[in-house]
This record gives structure tokens, sequence and C-alpha cells, in this order.
């Protein structure tokens, strides 16, 4: 009879530990995690590290993401927007390859589909079974060699309906993977800033499904990104002018009208807050100011900055009747053999100081320039000053309105090598005038 005890003992066990786990499955039904699909050391197969690059290489942003299909991947939008370039590689190696380009995104879900060049038989199954998310997770990722699947819990209670975000009871990294104890993919993580806090959610399988469904057919420039957004920015006919906030005083300047695009992208940049924080990274002195470089923002004190900006360029439009008086503001650009097609910065901009020209200077940069000045223009640079020499070569699309005397202050301090100022100067904000 030994053998009936062992049975009953057998069915008990099963008994309890069926309801162990059923009280930490709350509203799952079996169905859906009855077969478990794969294991962590499949999944990790499909997980990639992704790094993207500016215009010149440099590198921006690492992430993560992960195949949903031989050759396309999911990532966050976010890390993906602004890039000109897209490597990614399977977790754990070093060899990365370019991505195509997108196929599709969604700017409210924060979620892009990459298409690559390689092919990876190892992708991640979206399971079209799961109807709802367990109050536990287990993420995913690779250190020396390890696999490693910490767990989460989900707080339903801050469920976003439009979004269908879950909130995760710990940080985690943004754009891997997340799975049941079974291995049944549930979705992707999302960090954001709130306060002064980074929070994690769970974006569920279901929105990358939607998403998947709505791809192009041959992929498109990650380039082509960085001017997508649904927010809707301040109209130009609401705004009297700027104020820039820096740590030296501030700096009221007006947008001109006849250069619509610079106008325009100077709103997004600033209702985006983009140049909060940045320095004014370069000073010639008594000459002009410059700021609006992305890689100031955290610069150390020898870094050399000047180089990012907000991962786009724009075409340099020189109209006739702006030039480069006294306090007027231009788009700077960067050297020729960085910018053959002789664009404008996207971001970054300088504010003229300058210096009283005479008549006989005037005529000698005409003649080194191969321009004409006209009768305002001498009659300007021969009164309140200027930069002559640079009219022709940028985009003058503003001036200065107030506070000339905050920008002659920049222009006079001491830099060193590179043109940075010993001492940081930082541009707080900038803050809309209506």
């Amino acid at each position: 009879m030994n053998w009936i005890k062992i049975v009953v003992f057998a069915i008990a066990v099963l008994v309890f530990n069926g309801c162990q786990q059923n009280s930490s499955k709350q509203n799952i039904s079996k169905e859906e995690y009855s077969i478990p699909k794969g294991s962590y050391q499949r999944n990790i197969k499909g997980v990639v590290s992704i790094e993207t690059f500016d215009h010149y290489s440099r590198s921006l942003k690492r992430g993560y993401g992960f195949y949903i299909s031989p050759k396309t991947l999911v990532t966050n939008l976010d890390l993906i927007k602004g890039s000109y370039k897209v490597k990614v590689a399977i977790v754990g190696t070093d060899d990365y390859n370019e991505a195509a380009g997108y196929t599709a995104y969604d700017i409210d879900k924060n979620l892009v589909i990459l298409k690559t060049w390689t092919e990876n038989l190892n992708y991640l199954h979206l399971d079209r079974s799961i109807k709802s998310i367990p109050d536990s997770i287990a993420g995913l990722y690779r250190k020396s060699r390890k696999i490693y699947a910490p767990k989460f819990a989900v707080d339903k209670s801050e469920k976003q309906d439009s979004i269908k975000k879950y909130r995760l009871s710990k940080g985690s990294y943004g754009g891997q993977p997340a799975f049941t104890y079974l291995h049944h993919l549930l979705g992707i993580i999302q960090t954001q800033k709130e306060g002064k806090e980074k929070v994690s959610y769970l974006v569920p399988s279901s929105e990358i499904m939607a998403l998947s469904k709505k791809q192009m057919k041959e992929p498109v420039s990650v380039y082509e990104l960085r001017t997508k957004t649904n927010k809707v920015y301040p109209s130009y006919k609401s705004i009297k002018g700027f104020r820039i906030k820096t740590s030296m005083g501030n700096i009221d300047i007006k947008l001109y009208n006849q250069t619509p695009k610079f106008r325009d992208n100077f709103i997004k940049l600033v209702s985006d807050q983009f140049y909060d924080s940045l320095l004014v990274h370069r000073v010639l002195k008594n000459f002009l100011i410059q700021t609006g470089a992305a890689d100031s923002k955290y610069a150390a004190k020898d870094d050399v900055v000047g180089w990012q900006g907000p991962g786009y360029m724009l075409e340099t439009n020189v109209v006739p009747g702006l030039f480069h008086k006294r306090g007027a503001v231009a788009a700077s650009k960067l050297p020729p053999e960085r910018n053959p097609k002789d664009r404008s910065d996207g971001s970054q901009f300088y504010i003229v100081a300058g210096r009283v020209f005479n008549a006989e200077e005037l005529k000698d940069i005409e003649k080194e320039k191969g321009i004409k000045f006209t009768q305002k223009q001498i009659a300007t640079y021969g009164s309140v000053g200027g930069a002559p020499h640079l009219d022709g070569d940028y985009t003058v699309f503003g001036e200065v309105t107030r506070g000339m005397d905050v920008v002659d202050k920049i222009a006079g301090v001491k830099t060193y090598a590179v043109d940075r100022p010993v001492k940081d100067i930082r541009v707080y904000s900038i803050e809309i005038l209506k």
C-alpha cells in the first residue's frame, strides 16, 4: 500500500504548487501560459544592443531593442530620433551592423520598428494569446556571459488607458523585452523621467503587434524621424520674442519672419527645452558669443565641445537686407571638411558683439569677398558696428532687443585655446515672450 501513499502525496504537492502559482498570477488563464515559449537562453539571442550616431559617425546614444521577425526589430523611438545612423548587435557580441531604416513608428507610444540588412532567426514571437498582464514580470539581459532575469512587480493602478502602459516597481533598461516566468514575451520596457526620478513602464506586445501591421514595404532613413512630431508648438504670431537667461544675465531677442524655417525651428527647440543648461561654449573676444551645442550640457572642463547639434542641419538662407550688424543673431556652421553641403547647424547660433568699421575697411572686405554693401549696411557698420566680413556666408535670423550689455560682458571674458570661456557660462533656459 506504500505506492498508494506516494501517489496521494504527489497529488497533494501538485495541488499545493498549483495554488501557489495561481496566487501569483492573478487574472491569467491557464491556456495563456500552458506552453513555455522557449527559454531565456534562446530569447537572449533576439535582444540587441543599439548605438546611434550623428552625421560624422560620433556616438550619440546607446540602448536596447529586440527582433520581432527575421529582419525587423522594435525599440523606443526616443533612442533613435535625432540620429543619422543606427547600428545593432546581438547582446553579448560586438558584431554591429547598420540598420536599413525604419518601417513604422508611433510617437505617442514611443515605439519604432527598424529593418536590418542581416537576418536573425532567433526573433521573439509576439504572443497573440496573451490577454492580460500578470502581477510580476521578468526582464532579460546578459552580463559577463551570464543571463539575468530580474523580477519586477507590475502596478496596474497606474495603467494609462490610451497608451496601455503599466508602471513597474523599479527601474530597468529601456528597450529591453519583458517576459512571464514561462518565457512568454509580454512587451517592451520604457523609462521616462518624472521629476528627479526615472520610472520604468511596460508597453504590452499588443501595442507592438498593432504597430507592426502598419509597416511600410520599404525602409526609410532614420534621419527622417528627426522632424516627426505630433506636438502642437506655439504660433510665431503669438510670440513677441525670447529671453535667454544666462549665468551672466538676460538677453532678449526677436526673430525675423523672412527666415521662417529658422524661426519655426527655434520655436520648436525652445518649446522642447533643448537649450536648457547648455554652455555659451565659444567666445571670440569683442566679436561674438555662441551657444546651442548639445555636447556642452554635461561637458567637463577640458572637453572639446561644439560639434553636436540636434541631429540635423538646415539649408543656409542668406536674405538680402538681413546682415551682421551689432546684436544680430545668426546660425553657425561646422567647418567645410565636415559640412560639404554648406548647411547651417540645427541648433547652434551666435550673437554679434562686433565693432565699428571705417570706409576703408569696408571697401577691403567688399574687394576680398566680391560683394557690394548697401548704403544701409555701410551706415550701420560705420556707426553701430557689427561683423561685415560674415555677410553672405551665414543665415541671420534675428536680433537682440535688450541685453547687449550682457552680450558685451560675455564677449569680454577670458578664454583658452578652443575659444571656450575659462569659467563656464551657462544658458539656464530660454523663455518665450508673448
